[in-house]
């Protein structure tokens, strides 16, 4: 729950940074990345059950997907912020939210699969899950323009997507734990 809150904002915040100059105001950026980015989510939360189930293998690919995700973005970003540079506004706005929202999508699915997963293994933790998750995105959200200032928005994003891997490496122990015991 670390790795998702701190990686959900790293991205996010990275995002929002890259896609300023192509939007032309940091209010459009703003609003464009965080509304595509919660609808986006929302909708993979809501089709999480479906999707990955109780599974812990899809689990782990949906984690390891946002990753990939994420690093094309990363590496797409600049590209489309140089290629689409001239066009109208709303045509900036659309092809924004459409890069955005496949990775955004699959990134709102480990949250609400973790907690049914935590739940079913130990209820009073999902408390715990929930501060953890919340105190990650706020620290993250500082920690994202550190890490932005020294090693770019590049590596931010990567990062943030390194944290998705980081949860599948948990999902990983865990699954091989629950089922030595």
């Amino acid at each position: 729950f670390l790795c998702l809150g701190a990686g959900y904002i790293l991205i996010q915040i990275a995002l929002i940074q890259k896609f300023v100059l192509l939007l032309g105001h940091p209010t459009y950026a703003l609003t464009v990345i965080v509304f595509t980015m919660l609808v986006a989510s929302g909708a993979g939360s809501f089709y999480s059950k479906r999707v990955i189930g109780t599974s812990d293998g899809h689990l782990t690919k949906i984690l390891a997907a946002i990753a990939v995700l994420v690093a094309a973005l990363a590496l797409a970003a600049s590209p489309l912020v140089a290629g689409a540079a001239a066009w109208p506004l709303p045509a900036k706005i659309f092809i924004t939210a459409l890069a955005i929202a496949p990775a955004a999508f699959f990134m709102g699915m480990p949250f609400p699969s973790g907690l049914r997963r935590l739940e079913a293994w130990h209820s009073p933790s999902v408390r715990w899950a929930w501060s953890l998750n919340a105190a990650a995105s706020v620290l993250g959200s500082g920690g994202a323009i550190v890490l932005a200032i020294y090693t770019g928005l590049r590596a931010t994003l990567l990062f943030g997507g390194a944290l998705y891997l980081g949860a599948m490496v948990v999902i990983l122990m865990t699954s091989a734990q629950r089922r030595a015991n």
